[in-house]
């Protein structure tokens, strides 16, 4: 995360140098995040098929994730605001099926380990340049629809124990199947709800798309190598609550 502040704050200098006019006013918006995947992405039951290279995983077996947001955001117009968001998500994952096809390969290849215990997750980590779009103001604070676009890193780890027959023995291991960065879209709606004469409550409801079907990735497992490929597209449905806090004139 110390790595990307630098990058958020050239993105508001940079937006702040073209809107001369309306850059005095800039926010840091801190959120924790509850997402619930939806479609092929919290499929777990037949979601693993025999490849050439290894396996294709038509869903992702994910279950509730939580995380956070850290977004820089300046006005351009009177209704709009634009920013840079950093985000990270955590999910857990059902492996039940991806221990059956692990099992199944190390039958294939003639050895005589088996996985015993599989516990899995996903993680997206999120930079993104969102634009906001006040619709209406009140006393209270504000209403408004936003857009996000894009780019996700993708990663499916997974934890274990493999018994081994010669010598017999019980092992751990860990294997990451890092996905890349994939692009993506969110929309979304929310409330501010004024504290004091700057501050303000962020409650927000948004449906995140991302484009991760054809991705791929490689790691190893019990010894061997197992190339998967996500068939899929990801799809997500956050609930964000958090605090915005204005930088400008502070």
């Amino acid at each position: 995360m110390r790595s990307a502040l630098p990058l958020v704050m050239g993105i508001v200098i940079v937006v702040s140098a073209a809107f001369p006019s309306v850059a005095a006013e800039v926010n840091l918006n801190a959120t924790v995040v509850g997402a619930v995947p939806v479609g092929s992405f919290a499929e777990s039951e037949h979601i693993i098929n025999q490849a050439p290279y290894g396996w294709s995983a038509s869903g992702g077996g994910a279950s509730t994730g939580f995380g956070f947001n850290l977004e820089l955001e300046t006005r351009v117009k009177s209704i709009v605001m634009v920013g840079f968001r950093f985000g990270y998500v955590k999910y857990g994952a059902d492996a039940a099926d991806v221990q059956t096809f692990i099992n199944g390969f190390l039958d294939a290849s003639g050895s005589e380990s088996e996985v015993t215990a599989l516990d899995a997750t996903w993680a997206h980590t999120i930079m993104s340049f969102p634009v906001r779009f006040i619709a209406r103001d009140y006393d209270w604070g504000n209403t408004y629809v936003r857009f996000d676009v894009g780019w996700v890193k993708v990663g499916n780890s997974f934890d274990g124990t493999i018994r081994l027959e010669d010598p017999p023995m019980d092992q751990s291991f860990a294997s990451d199947f890092n996905l890349g960065n994939q692009f993506f879209l969110a929309g979304g709606l929310g409330v501010d709800f004024r504290v004091g004469k700057n501050y303000a409550i962020i409650t927000e409801v948004r449906f995140n798309q991302i484009f991760s079907r054809g991705a791929e990735a490689t790691a190893s497992v019990g010894g061997s190598a197992i190339r998967a490929e996500m068939n899929f597209d990801t799809q997500t449905v956050e609930i964000v609550v958090g605090l915005r806090i204005p930088l400008s004139g502070i």
